[in-house]
């Protein structure tokens, strides 16, 4: 009796780990490509030495505060209307 226990535990974990470690078709719609030309162009790109991230940081800074000015700027026109 524990043998066979012992053998569904050991396929319910077999099979679980199969579905976690099959390649999952994924409609080409709702996939995220991150580096995907439907992005805005003015986000800055991660950094990927060390030395870039001052410079990240700067940019991110300058494209969050653009980015509140535009929101400000829309918030103004729609409250005009």
């Amino acid at each position: 009796m524990k043998l066979i226990i012992l053998m569904v535990a050991l396929l319910i974990v077999g099979l679980l780990t199969i579905q976690q470690m099959a390649p999952k078709a994924v409609a080409p719609d709702a996939s995220a490509d991150l580096n995907s030309t439907h992005t805005a162009p003015d986000v800055p790109e991660v950094p990927t030495r060390p030395d870039e991230v001052k410079q990240f940081g700067k940019e991110m800074s300058d494209y969050i505060q653009s980015e509140a000015a535009k929101r400000a700027a829309a918030l103004e026109e729609a409250q005009k209307q």
